[in-house]
């Protein structure tokens, strides 16, 4: 599929599980919808705190505004709409039937509606990490109270060792955003802090693998589409 043939598919929403996810899974895509002259929104499901554990000088809410100006700038980068912050406690999200999962599902799917949002696409349910689970859980709640068509992304998926065997049922959609790595790589660029050029001394110092960092060389950005029964 064409950068321009995704674009007349949107509005889009990126929903992403921590700040700098959006631009691993779906930053060239941002961008190139972008570029076709579509729209392309980003919401963001935690705050991102939890990244670097009792890091001296840096309290959860410092990191948390970190994070948030660093996605700010990467999103100026890619051209993207200025981001909606749902600010989930990073790493304890709370599960489908906890009020504050239903409440923020009933948000995020007026935002969308006023927005007038056609696709989502959010992490991979498979995905090896808790928030990025709960990401994939809520844009499954938004879509059960809107009509919008839904898609998985991949990031830490693509570390999982059987991954082709778990998604070889899917039908994958590939959008190509060669013109936009360039783009995505600048972007990345700005999420400093989870590249080990900002936050220094945490108990756990958290920084991207290389294998993570080589998502931004990849010419086609992989979409797996979300059938559900009508």
């Amino acid at each position: 599929m064409s950068a321009k043939a995704a674009a007349a598919q949107g509005p889009w929403l990126i929903l992403a599980p921590h700040p700098d996810d959006e631009t691993l899974g779906c930053g060239a895509l941002i961008a190139a919808i972008a570029a076709s002259g579509g729209r392309a929104h980003t919401a963001f499901v935690t705050d991102g705190a939890g990244s670097h554990p009792d890091a001296p000088g840096w309290s959860r809410m410092r990191i948390a505004g970190l994070r948030r100006t660093e996605a700010a700038a990467a999103l100026r980068l890619l051209g993207g709409a200025a981001p909606l912050h749902l600010d989930w406690p990073d790493a304890a999200p709370p599960k489908p039937g906890d009020p504050l999962f239903e409440r923020t599902a009933d948000r995020l799917a007026a935002w969308c509606r006023a927005r007038e949002i056609r696709r989502i696409a959010v992490t991979w349910d498979g995905e090896p990490h808790c928030d990025h689970e709960a990401a994939a859980a809520l844009a499954d709640a938004v879509a059960r109270r809107i009509s919008v068509r839904l898609y998985h992304y991949l990031v830490w998926g693509w570390t999982v060792a059987d991954l082709a065997e778990r998604v070889r049922s899917r039908r994958v959609i590939s959008i190509d955003t060669a013109k936009a790595k360039p783009q995505q790589r600048r972007a990345m660029a700005c999420h400093r802090s989870q590249r080990g050029g900002r936050i220094v001394g945490a108990a756990e110092n958290f920084r991207l693998p290389d294998r993570m960092l080589r998502l931004l060389d990849r010419p086609t950005t992989l979409l797996l589409e979300i059938l559900r029964a009508s």
